[in-house]
């Protein structure tokens, strides 16, 4: 038995990928931020940087279809539209609007991706395990920037979780990168690897839930 989950996403393209990737594990909504994510440069090289990505990237992206398509077939990342019906629509992630859904959908996981900063004391009202891919590319692309650019062959992708104390890192994979990768690219690179890490990790909780519920019974 599945548990409900719910995704709550901002507008970027990529979102859909993880929607399809665990839909099947128990999805029954995605609460969907339309709001502006609000970026404050904390310094004039962070602005260039920011600015960089935003207008590079769509060139990049063009330039670097045959490559993102040979990373796709790596693994099935459909990109169908999310059911409307699925989707709500919030104004921000931080409202009051979104814990009302919350608490009336009682997710027993939450699952957040591409989404601006949400407010650690809205993430402690949560009683459900959150779960987050990281680094985002939605947080002003500057985590991206940094996995892309720090190391000039690989970098990582982690699987956090939400805790009082922040997000703790779960689970960690090395992304191997190409000569021709750029930051177009690299949120397939970083979806075909942590994809199936959290498809399993949602299946391992499903599991021990099922286990837990078994040993009471037998008790």
């Amino acid at each position: 038995m599945t548990r409900p989950i719910v995704i709550m996403i901002s507008d970027h393209h990529t979102s859909i990928f993880v929607y399809h990737a665990i839909r099947n594990l128990g999805v029954t909504h995605v609460i969907q931020e339309d709001g502006p994510t609000e970026h404050r440069p904390q310094s004039l090289k962070e602005w260039l940087i920011h600015q960089y990505i935003r207008w590079a990237t769509p060139f990049m992206r063009w330039t670097s279809q045959k490559r993102i398509q040979e990373v796709r077939k790596r693994y099935p990342l459909n990109d169908l539209s999310i059911p409307p019906h699925h989707i709500i629509h919030v104004s921000s992630l931080n409202d009051d609007k979104t814990m009302m859904w919350l608490e009336k959908l009682a997710p027993e996981l939450i699952v957040v991706h591409e989404t601006g900063p949400i407010e650690p004391s809205r993430l402690n009202q949560l009683p459900c395990p959150i779960l987050t891919i990281r680094p985002s590319m939605a947080e002003g692309q500057l985590q991206a920037y940094w996995a892309i650019q720090h190391q000039p062959s690989f970098c990582e992708t982690t699987l956090e979780q939400w805790t009082t104390q922040g997000w703790r890192v779960l689970e960690r994979v090395v992304i191997y990168k190409g000569g021709t990768d750029n930051f177009a690219t690299y949120p397939y690179l970083q979806l075909t690897t942590v994809l199936p890490m959290l498809r399993r990790h949602i299946e391992t909780m499903d599991s021990m839930k099922t286990d837990h519920r078994q040993i009471k019974v037998q008790a």
